[in-house]
């Protein structure tokens, strides 16, 4: 563990260390807690009790005494901002605000710290020089002891932060960059993010591109999962395999770039780039070997531009290189050869044949922009040209798996050990990707199954009620259908004032949200379904709770939080005559419920109402939103949190 948040409790078992490793706290055979050099096993610092230690609301560190919560020990140093503990390589303690900044240490005493304005360069970023944005949000970016850093937002009555690793920081300490943060591009909206620019103000990094689509720049194509690259190819989620089988090279969505020994399954080489994010591997026109970013930003280079470099190959004896038209090796790695063990018979291309198998190796379709790749996190992904998922497969039970085309053709996912654990489908004599699917097919052309588990053209069911949120905001969010009620009478009963009000789409809701950091504000749109209103709320709960929607008419509301915490109320006239959420009974007074009830063939209120919250609000409302209602124009509005 490496700081210990206010309020929470050492464990019995935990350590809290210092970035080197170097001084260690923990408690002591007695139960005292106590820092301690592990190098040397001098103890320098030690609670004046024994207890559980914490960082409590008074800024001091406090020991507990064991049993209950009562304190029995403070130390003489504190910090009333103090947030959270962090243990130096001094073996001193350092008391940081919710924002990450240093307030005191406990042996110098307070931190004069001092903000460095918007934009800075990363080295100038210390433990008391930060980085800070101010406005309806503070933003800020601030040093760790262990050289990573530390973002944070905090607004009122909230606070978050994550962390940008050591590694990632290192490489952002360039010559002439600025971190700082821009009004940029995501999608068909735009965002505020934190971002490193050059000085032409171009953008190399850009914080949360991990989830970012993004298409590259047109490159050379080859032959996708053989053995070579030529200059102006790319691997973006791919792989090329030796001619045996036995080593992979693939550029993981990660970004690392990482050579494995397919028999141990075992990775011997890699550029060590997972912190960087997803992005691609260029062997460019002037035959340098580069790995990038999303932004396109190079992470790590081979150095042999201009060097005659032609290929990239991967070979039979755990090597890879860069070659010359004369096959000499102007750069090469030699990581075997390893002792000898049977080879799948790996896919190529964009099939995969009877009897042949992906493990972390990939297929691509013949235009190149659609991958399916087999990832050793128990995951198959099929991408898409800019990137995104179009679909993937979770394997539970199988860390070491590898997808397999048996002889039998059924598609399946096999354990190390060549147990079956998933069937895919089939039988099927070849599976190829296609641009925007992969397909199982017979000899004849017959699809017998695709992604999702569809027969390839098969259209989606007749009964699905939940598509149009998915085009939303299907993780967090609050749904509700008011009768005959249009948009803005029903915005101006849920709060908002006739100038907070605009016309838009969702896309457009989003992108006003974050540029006016409305994070702890109601972001709402408001849909017409003929006489009926479609509140959505982009991860608020207002609705839920206004029951002054409903005046004179009826409503059915739910929410849903990141944590499946649930309510799903049904009003009429300002009273609530169901509640089927969590502190529901269950009880069903309404016959619009008992008739949405009926129609899912359902014998649980609860249940449904949790597991087909939407499905269920719908058939109680009378409704069927389509994908097109809730793409089109709408009302929305940003109202300020209670």
């Amino acid at each position: 563990m490496r700081e210990l948040i206010q309020f929470n409790r050492l464990g019995p078992d935990e350590t809290l260390s210092s970035p080197s490793g170097r001084f260690v706290l923990r408690y002591d055979a007695d139960g005292v807690a106590a820092v301690t050099d592990a190098s040397t096993g001098e103890v320098r610092w030690r609670a004046g009790e024994q207890g559980r230690l914490l960082l409590g609301g008074d800024g001091t560190v406090q020991i507990e005494a064991p049993g209950d919560h009562e304190v029995v020990w403070r130390s003489d140093f504190a910090a009333v901002r103090a947030r959270a503990l962090v243990l130096t390589d001094d073996g001193d303690f350092d008391l940081l605000g919710g924002d990450r900044v240093r307030l005191l240490n406990s042996r110098t005493g307070p931190v004069e710290s001092a903000g460095l304005g918007d934009a800075a360069p990363v080295a100038d970023i210390t433990g008391e020089r930060f980085l800070v944005l101010e406005g309806k949000q503070r933003r800020t970016v601030t040093r760790s002891p262990d050289g990573s850093l530390q973002v944070s937002t905090q607004g009122r009555g909230f606070g978050m932060s994550h962390t940008l690793p050591a590694p990632l920081v290192a490489w952002m300490e360039q010559p002439d960059t600025l971190l700082t943060w821009r009004i940029l591009p995501l999608g068909d909206r735009k965002t505020r993010d934190l971002c490193l620019i050059d000085a032409e103000g171009e953008v190399l990094w850009r914080d949360g591109m991990r989830d970012l689509p993004a298409a590259p720049p047109p490159a050379r194509g080859h032959v996708h999962g053989g053995p070579e690259l030529g200059c102006g190819g790319r691997l973006r989620h791919q792989s090329l395999t030796s001619i045996s089988g036995a080593y992979t090279l693939v550029h993981q969505d990660d970004g690392n770039l990482v050579l494995y020994f397919n028999p141990e399954h075992r990775a011997v080489w890699a550029t060590n780039t997972w912190w960087a994010g997803d992005g691609w591997t260029d062997l460019t026109e002037d035959g340098e070997l580069i790995v990038r970013n999303l932004c396109g930003g190079p992470v790590w280079r081979s150095g042999t531009a201009d060097s005659g470099v032609q290929w990239l190959v991967v070979d039979d004896e755990g090597g890879i290189a860069l070659l010359d038209d004369a096959g000499t090796a102007v750069w090469e790695v030699r990581t075997g050869p390893h002792d000898p063990a049977p080879a799948a018979n790996p896919g190529r291309g964009a099939v995969l044949r009877r009897g042949q198998t992906l493990q972390r190796q990939s297929l691509t379709s013949t235009d190149g922009g659609t991958v399916l790749a087999h990832r050793d996190d128990r995951r198959i992904v099929l991408f898409g040209e800019d990137g995104h998922w179009l679909w993937d497969e979770f394997v539970w039970d199988a860390e070491r798996s590898h997808l397999a085309l048996g002889e039998d053709g059924m598609l399946r996912v096999h354990a190390e050990d060549g147990t079956a654990v998933v069937e895919l489908g089939g039988p099927g004599d070849e599976l190829v990707v296609e641009p925007g699917s992969v397909v199982l097919r017979r000899a004849d052309g017959t699809a017998v199954w695709s992604q999702g588990g569809l027969p390839a053209g098969e259209d989606e069911p007749a009964e699905d009620h939940t598509a149009w949120l998915a085009r939303l905001n299907d993780e967090v969010y609050c749904v509700t259908v008011v009768h005959d009620v249009d948009p803005d009478t029903a915005l101006r009963r849920l709060g908002a004032e006739p100038s907070q009000v605009t016309s838009g789409t969702w896309t457009d809701l989003e992108e006003r949200a974050d540029l006016e950091d409305a994070m702890m504000d109601t972001a709402v749109a408001a849909f017409a379904l003929g006489p009926h209103t479609l509140l959505v709320e982009d991860g608020g709960y207002r609705a839920v709770n206004a029951p002054e929607l409903s005046a004179g008419t009826f409503m059915v509301s739910s929410y849903m939080s990141i944590n499946a915490d649930h309510a799903f109320l049904v009003y009429r006239d300002g009273e609530v005559v169901d509640d089927l959420g969590e502190s529901g009974d269950g009880e069903v007074n309404t016959p619009e419920v008992r008739r949405a009830l009926e129609e899912m063939d359902s014998d649980d209120a609860l249940d449904t109402a949790f597991e087909d919250d939407i499905e269920l609000l719908c058939r109680i409302a009378g409704v069927r939103p389509t994908i097109a209602a809730v793409t089109g124009p709408a009302r929305l509005a940003i109202i300020p949190g209670l």
